[in-house]
């Protein structure tokens, strides 16, 4: 893998300096990717053939004619029950269709901004081994709870296959095209099912994208951090005689216009990633609260009446919407806490031992990292917050519903 840094810091010297080495436009050490998983995930591509390609796309064309007939079926016998009932099913396939519209139109750039993560990656082998421990540990616990996030949508999308048991109680389909098609049902019923993994991997791939590249970018702001501290080890006992030392200086100078560089490379790899999910947030954000609003309503009204079937299938379903909101609000939450970071590994730099021009430098840097980066969009920001206030909301119209459904049968 290029790149146009490779550098390595040896703490003891026979003259007690830090002693940086770098070598510009050369090899890089290969970078062992602890996101491997997503990776794959990301690039198995089913569209890199034309046939593949525009079976896909008609894939997605006969899904979005399919809801909109069952949203004319909706709201020409509009009722409460009717919506409480159906309201899950139908929005979870809407949106999983919907995503794998908008992976279609967006895979292009998405697919540019992991080309551009990686011509700009770090090794792990830059930075000391007690180091590296730590951060592949941090790896291994975001992959076993991704993984588990994974396991999760795939069982739910499992449990909910036809030969799990009676599917009428949760999808309005089935009923519609009883009406519409007769005897002949069962070709688009089994149709909507058997096609259905083909989106839902799509709509994977759209989240999964967003994740997996911020989870980079993350693991580099990391890097920059702890080479920042390796490169403030100074032997106190020398003290003031560091302003003397010219190669000492001349190191910290290096020091910073790589970290630098590099910041500035991972500046631009987020604010593509800002761009791309712009387009998909409001989406997102509209239909999984609705998503929310609809399971929790499901839930307290029909709590007493499901079958065992039915309240796996829904006890599924809430979790697996629930975990990827935290995951999606965790890792923006991640973009501000991983740049917010290097202004305090900034701050606590011992300049009193640099020379102008390394103050210079370092008050540059510290310049742009005072703003930390986040994904806003009209004022609403991902991070912990939000998915508190979209709890909050749905629990509470949720009851609304719960109340107007109880107040209607009364």
């Amino acid at each position: 893998m290029q790149s146009l840094i490779f550098f390595r810091y040896l703490s003891r010297h026979k003259d007690n300096y830090i002693l940086v080495e770098s070598f510009q436009h050369s090899q890089m050490a290969e970078f062992n990717d602890p996101f491997i998983l997503l990776r794959t995930i990301l690039f198995t591509n089913m569209n890199s053939y034309k046939i593949l390609k525009q079976c896909n796309v008609l894939l997605n064309i006969i899904y979005l004619l399919i809801h909109c007939l069952l949203i004319y079926y909706m709201f020409n016998n509009l009722n409460l029950n009717l919506l409480i009932r159906y309201g899950p099913g139908m929005l979870f396939f809407i949106v999983v269709t919907a995503a794998a519209v908008l992976f279609l139109h967006l895979e292009k750039k998405i697919l540019e901004i992991v080309t551009f993560c990686d011509k700009i990656c770090w090794s792990l082998s830059l930075i000391r081994k007690s180091a590296q421990t730590k951060l592949k540990r941090k790896c291994q616990i975001v992959n076993i709870c991704v993984s588990f996030v994974l396991l999760l949508l795939v069982s739910t999308v499992t449990i909910n296959a036809p030969y799990f048991g009676n599917q009428r109680e949760l999808f309005i389909c089935i009923q519609v095209f009883e009406e519409y098609f007769g005897e002949w049902s069962f070709v688009p019923y089994y149709f909507y099912f058997v096609g259905f993994p083909f989106l839902f991997y799509n709509f994977m791939r759209l989240w999964i994208s967003f994740v997996y590249a911020i989870l980079e970018a993350q693991l580099q702001f990391f890097l920059i951090e702890e080479v920042l501290y390796e490169t403030y080890q100074i032997r106190y006992l020398k003290g003031w005689k560091y302003l003397q030392d010219t190669r000492y200086q001349q190191d910290i100078g290096k020091s910073l216009r790589l970290c630098i560089a590099h910041h500035n490379a991972l500046k631009k790899l987020l604010k593509m990633v800002v761009n791309v999910t712009m387009t998909t947030m409001p989406f997102f954000l509209v239909f999984g609260v609705l998503l929310l609003i609809s399971s929790f309503a499901f839930i307290i009204n029909f709590a007493d009446t499901m079958t065992n079937i039915l309240k796996i299938r829904m006890f599924m379903f809430a979790l697996s919407i629930m975990c990827v909101a935290v995951v999606l609000c965790w890792i923006g939450q991640q973009v501000i806490d991983v740049t917010s970071k290097i202004f305090f590994a900034l701050v606590g730099a011992p300049w009193y031992f640099w020379n102008a021009a390394n103050i210079k430098i370092l008050l540059m840097f510290i310049t742009n990292c005072t703003q930390n980066d986040s994904i806003v969009l009209a004022g609403i920001c991902l991070d912990y917050n939000l998915f508190v206030t979209m709890v909050r909301i749905s629990v509470s119209y949720a009851l609304v519903l719960f109340n107007l459904r109880k107040n209607s049968v009364a």
